[in-house]
This record gives C-alpha cells, structure tokens and sequence, in this order.
C-alpha cells in the first residue's frame, strides 16, 4: 500500500456551537509515512483526529477518506486496522498486560495472540517486569506508554498518537520515536502524530502540516516547510577559540544581505545560494582563524514561529480593521 494516501481530506469543517474549531482542513498522507500534525492549543489539532477516527462527524467536508474507505460512512471498516492513543483513561484496577489482552480481545484477536503482542509491547516499553502490577500503581510516564502499547496492540496499519511523548522522560521519548520511525520504514506502518515538540517531529515526521485558523496552512517535509516559511540563504561562520570576526568586514562582501553575531558565530544572510562558494573563498581569505564555515538551514521550529507571529498580527490587523 506504500505510495497510496493513507488519508485524504479536502475542506473538512467542524464547528462546536456558534465556535469554529475546523474551517477548511485539506491534507494528505501517503501510506507508510509519518505525518506530524502541529499548531498551538487550542487550534484544532485533536478535533481533526476525532473526526478522522469516526468519534465526531464533520459539519461539511468534500473529501474525508482513510484507508481508502469514506469517513464517517464506512468507519466499520476502518476500525479494526486503526490505532488510537489519546490521553483516556486505563483501567487501573486492572494490570498493565490486563489491559491490553482486553483490548486486543475487542479487535477480535486470539487471546493467545494477544498475550504474546502484549508481551513484547510491555518488553519494548521496558514495562515488563511491572505487567502483573495494576495501573493505578503506575507514574504519569509508565501509563503513558501502556496507552501507547494499546494504540499499538492489533498491529494496526495506521496509528493515531495525541502528544505521544508527554510524560516521558528524553530517554524513553527518543526510544520511541525510534520505534515509530523504524515501524514506518521497515514494515510500512503509517503514523499521524500530535505534537508540541518540534524537534522531535523534525526528525522523525517524513511530512508535517501547520494548523492555524482551523486550516493547514503550511504542509510538506520538514525541510520544505522550513524553507517556504524562512527563505533565506544564510552562512554560519564559526571562529577558532580566541579568535574574533570582524562582523563590518564580512558584511562588506560581495552577495552579501546582513550579518548577525549569533553564540560567538556570525549568521551571514546572501543573497542566493549560488553566491556561497565565492563567500566561501573570501571569508577563508580573511586573517581570523576558523573552525567551520556552513549554510545554516532554517529549523522546523524556527518556521513554526515565525509562522505563529505572522498569524497573530495578522489577526491584530483584522481585528484592528
């Protein structure tokens, strides 16, 4: 299924009363990737998730489709290949592999099969030697990959995760977003994420959408999100230890738009990509001694901001208006 959309939505609308959560969604995710869904609180982020998992239906919506079945028309024939970790609640009277041979029972599976997928969940969360405990036992941080190992029970084809880090410690986040980035390559499993930590979805996600004003309003890898919201072509220059740049000297030469002192470096801003070799060959010409000279790409989280900022004052000139 690899290179077919896993889910497609064109204009989905969703409203709560007289509040609009949902204005004019449109997104697509191929099969077999990782999609990171990212916007401030409040934005719409786990509407978008409840409608794509049949638990609300859209107000209007050209085009609400997953795993190639029509959404909230067909939601029985998604379910049982379907995911879900949001922050709901354990059973906590009952132990850690309790829950998920319960849930792996209500996706219909063998109970054999489901001990033994509930095992190897509770291993790779490092939650084994805790499984005959109760949850309600459990830190903030153990729940949270026991719901994660739920989302994950039935090895579905896709998986939703609602802030799937939260509560985790760096160690065990990072162990799983491994995880998630290695299900997606290795056995072709898609994962639509939620997420507030855009260094991590930086590394993993293989698309990401920004949702603002109840629309995705940037959407595409990591890199060409960054580089459609920041365009510019910047050179980071980095001086030995000791050693000092004259920051007038490098923003006298040829191509170049500005220069900015950045943690003892200098960001030079250019005009084109095509006018770094020749900076290049000058900055090295210059008498300070160097450690690095490199493009410096924008960052997913420097996008993001700038993103927000821009949203926010153009909203103030709305209202102002």
């Amino acid at each position: 299924m690899n290179g077919e959309a896993a889910i497609e939505v064109v204009g989905l609308a969703r409203s709560f009363g007289e509040t609009p959560a949902l204005t004019s969604v449109d997104l697509v995710l191929e099969s077999g990737g990782v999609f990171g869904l990212l916007g401030p609180n409040g934005a719409g982020k786990t509407t978008t998730v409840r409608v794509l998992t049949g638990v609300l239906r859209p107000d209007s919506a050209q085009t609400v489709r997953v795993l190639g079945y029509d959404v909230p028309g067909d939601i029985e024939h998604i379910r049982p290949s379907v995911g879900v970790q949001t922050d709901t609640a354990l059973y906590e009277r009952l132990t850690a592999l309790d829950n998920l041979t319960f849930f792996g029972a209500l996706y219909g599976m063998p109970k054999a099969d489901a001990l033994r997928r509930a095992g190897e969940l509770l291993t790779r969360f490092g939650l084994a030697d805790r499984a005959a405990e109760k949850v309600g036992t459990y830190s903030k941080g153990m729940r949270q990959k026991v719901l994660i190992a739920r989302a994950l029970i039935a090895n579905p084809d896709l998986v939703f995760l609602d802030e799937p880090t939260a509560g985790l410690d760096p160690e065990a986040a990072h162990e799983l977003m491994t995880y998630v980035r290695d299900l997606s390559r290795e056995r072709g499993k898609t994962f639509f994420i939620t997420s507030h930590r855009l260094e991590e979805m930086e590394s993993v996600c293989t698309k990401v959408g920004v949702l603002a004003d109840g629309r995705v309003v940037a959407q595409g890898s990591p890199t060409q999100v960054a580089r459609e919201i920041v365009p510019e072509i910047r050179v980071r220059v980095a001086p030995a230890p000791g050693a000092q740049l004259d920051l007038e000297a490098l923003g006298a030469l040829a191509g170049v738009v500005r220069v900015r002192q950045d943690d003892g470096s200098a960001i030079i801003e250019v005009l084109a990509r095509d006018a770094i070799p020749t900076l290049v060959r000058q900055i090295a010409a210059m008498p300070a001694d160097l450690l690095a000279v490199a493009e410096e790409p924008p960052t997913l989280e420097e996008a993001y901001l700038r993103l927000m900022s821009t949203n926010e004052k153009h909203a103030e000139e709305v209202d102002a208006a």
